[in-house]
């Protein structure tokens, strides 16, 4: 009797097909926002490539903005609030494009910021409901405008330059971390 049921619920479109593939979708964003969380420990210890690109909105750090963030993916998972998860995946998504388009501006690329970014888009087409488009479309441009507005980014490198003079012929360029005087060049 039990495995015609399931067998009846299986085949009817039942409800116990669709409970399982929500399940898994709420699993997978939760592996995937604790993979992003650890991209973020570990760009946040690493001093490799990415040391010199950093960033903040409202003056905190983007690397705990983005952990905070994907906490909040892992806890609206585990509560399926599917609308304000769906939300706050358009913000991601909205945010992402400003700081991809930052990067691409200034021809520098963080293999992290650009894995957290892939992440938070593979998120969002997992969890996106054609039912949800309007509030989407509206939360990204938002977020887009929000962050743009408060972010302030930095592509300087992690060690301060200094003048060692402050005659004419002196100039530093900090983005390419080559001070240059009238006499000769040196990376700094």
């Amino acid at each position: 009797m039990g495995e015609a049921t399931e067998l009846n619920g299986a085949r009817g479109g039942g409800s116990s097909v669709t409970d399982r593939m929500v399940r898994q979708r709420y699993l997978i964003n939760i592996v995937l926002a604790c993979l992003a969380i650890g991209l973020e420990i570990y760009y946040s210890i690493c001093a490799g490539s990415c040391s010199y690109l950093r960033g903040t909105l409202l003056g905190v750090d983007l690397q705990y903005v983005g952990m905070a963030y994907m906490s909040c993916i892992i806890l609206l998972s585990l509560l399926r609030k599917d609308t304000l998860l769906i939300t706050l995946l358009s913000a991601g998504v909205g945010t992402e494009f400003y700081l991809i388009g930052f990067q691409v501006w200034y021809d520098t690329y963080c293999p992290y910021c650009l894995a957290f970014a892939a992440i938070l888009f593979v998120l969002f087409l997992l969890n996106f409901q054609r039912r949800h488009k309007m509030l989407c479309a509206v939360t990204m441009v938002l977020a887009l405008i929000f962050f743009s507005l408060f972010f302030k980014g930095s592509l300087a490198p992690s060690y301060s330059y200094t003048f060692n003079s402050l005659s004419p012929g002196d100039r530093t360029y900090p983005l390419q971390g080559v001070q240059r005087n009238d006499h000769h060049e040196e990376t700094v």
